[in-house]
């Protein structure tokens, strides 16, 4: 069961391309789109409330493979695709998969237009669900620390269950980034590369803002890959219809320098690990588990949320300096190759989900 929407659709392609590889699991696929249509629209408790609307999805379309084919272990993501299954999930090994709790998501939300939760009947409900989905899986993996510390804080689960294990890069990027580090070109225009679909909370709006008054003598350029509508103007590129790991996606990569996502609200991008494996220096804020990709003085320049004056600052200093762009770039390449390879992190995803069946087919064989 893979959630589809934004940057989970490019971990459930990195995810599907892993199983490809290997002969050992056979898996049926069920996505949950985040769209409504049809006459679910009318029912505001399914239309309004992802929650519902995802695990409904998610226990339905179980209904109907697990009629026709018999399996050993469940893999969900996010968590919100599991909270009608959890009857299931203890009868069948499940593995819970998540960015972000609950609570993590309510601290950055805002920027999200959601409303942290409160003290209704609705709200206990939907918290008790998550817990005793939490509590049924049998092992759980997190995109960060910031994640598996809130499941041990907030929700008592025991740190042993617990995997952390970013979604990555595919190796494509790598590769960039390896070409990247042998270049000796000097390079002319410094091309500044931001990638969000949902422009105005990853801060779309204030690096326009900051990058107008940062760009000196026509030294930069901005590349905006978005799904929003976004006028150009001088110096700036829109970009849009760009697919995850499409060669147009890698290119734009290849030939930028530095990344910038100044977002106002995020659990962990996988934009941001894509730019560090390719070896860019990195503008950033320090929202959600973004400081884990993006570390201040070593591999990025960390600025606050919604700062004109900071994200200004930093986008001239990057300029400025291709030393200290080339040193935050080999610094970013080294920590994306120890955290963020997509292929060895999804390998260590199946092997979890291989552990926790393997029990199950054990009894099966005997």
């Amino acid at each position: 069961m893979m959630e589809q929407t934004l940057g989970h659709v490019t971990h459930g392609q990195n995810l599907r391309d892993a199983i490809a590889r290997q002969t050992t699991i056979e898996a049926s696929w069920i996505p949950i789109p985040f769209e409504v249509s049809g006459p679910g629209r009318y029912v505001p408790a399914y239309a309004n409330n992802w929650s519902v609307r995802a695990s409904y999805r998610a226990r339905r379309g179980l209904s109907e493979v697990l009629a026709t084919w018999q399996h050993d272990v469940l893999f969900f993501h996010t968590q919100v695709t599991s909270l009608f299954s959890v009857r299931l999930m203890r009868r069948l090994p499940a593995v819970v998969s998540l960015d972000a709790t609950p609570i993590n998501f309510d601290s950055v939300g805002a920027a999200y237009g959601h409303s942290a939760a409160g003290h209704t009947w609705l709200d206990a409900r939907k918290s008790s669900m998550n817990r005793a989905s939490f509590q049924a899986a049998r092992a759980l993996v997190t995109w960060s620390e910031w994640a598996a510390a809130s499941l041990v804080a907030d929700y008592g689960i025991d740190s042993a269950k617990i995997s952390v294990i970013a979604p990555g890069a595919a190796r494509a990027f790598f590769a960039i980034g390896a070409e990247r580090q042998a270049s000796t070109t000097s390079g002319g225009v410094v091309r500044l590369l931001f990638v969000g679909g949902d422009f105005q909370r990853k801060g779309g709006a204030d690096l326009l803002g900051a990058f107008a008054a940062a760009r000196a003598d026509g030294k930069a350029e901005l590349h905006i890959v978005t799904r929003d509508a976004v006028a150009s103007r001088p110096g700036v590129f829109v970009h849009r219809g760009i697919r995850p790991n499409s060669t147009e996606l890698l290119d734009l990569i290849r030939q930028s320098d530095i990344f910038v996502l100044p977002s106002r609200g995020e659990c962990l991008s996988i934009a941001l690990m894509e730019a560090t494996a390719a070896g860019m220096a990195v503008i950033s804020t320090n929202v959600g588990a973004l400081g884990e990709a993006a570390v201040d003085g070593q591999n990025a320049h960390v600025v606050v949320p919604g700062d004109p004056r900071g994200l200004r600052s930093a986008i001239a200093s990057l300029v400025e300096d291709k030393a200290l762009r080339t040193r935050f770039g080999r610094a970013g390449h080294a920590l994306a190759r120890q955290r963020f390879d997509a292929e060895r992190n999804n390998q260590a995803i199946l092997d979890i989900l291989a552990s926790v069946a393997r029990p199950m087919v054990a009894r099966s064989v005997a």
